[in-house]
């Protein structure tokens, strides 16, 4: 009896382990890159969504770029599908799709300009996420660490 309440445990125990809640988690980012004509100045909130033990979910942009010539809004929406975990920390994911919103009036260059930051093609992208504190979570690329986000 108190070998199979054991055995019991100890399966609960590691099966709690294996299986990861839904991670929604949003950031404030203010990124500056140079370019040719100047400086491109990237305010946004990043919000990162990812269900089904991680293996699928949605990145979302909303918020401005200051460029020489112009002034743009941005909000786009990526989708993520058949999430691996390629580490403790660390996923690879499929691009299904980068949707732009009606309002969006950030060309396509421009948003590149930040999207290279997070991987260098429209197919693929690989995120570590690392919880650091309680709700906290450091977000990166294996170009860039991205942004500290805040659980909700």
């Amino acid at each position: 009896m108190l070998a199979a309440l054991v055995l019991l445990s100890l399966t609960l125990f590691l099966r709690g382990n294996e299986t990861m809640s839904p991670l929604k988690c949003k950031a404030f980012s203010r990124a500056t890159i140079d370019v040719q004509n100047g400086p491109l100045v990237f305010s946004i909130v990043e919000n990162l969504q990812l269900y089904n033990k991680r293996k699928e979910g949605m990145i979302h942009y909303n918020g401005y770029v200051k460029s020489p010539d112009a002034n743009t809004y941005l909000e786009r929406t990526i989708y993520l599908s058949n999430g691996v975990k390629t580490d403790k920390n660390t996923f690879t994911y499929k691009i299904t799709r980068i949707v732009s919103a009606p309002l969006d009036t950030t060309s396509d260059d421009t948003f590149d300009q930040m999207w290279l930051e997070n991987t260098s093609d429209n197919t693929t992208i690989t995120l570590n996420i690392k919880n650091i504190r309680e709700g906290i979570f450091t977000v990166s690329s294996p170009y860039s660490l991205q942004y500290t986000c805040v659980k909700y």
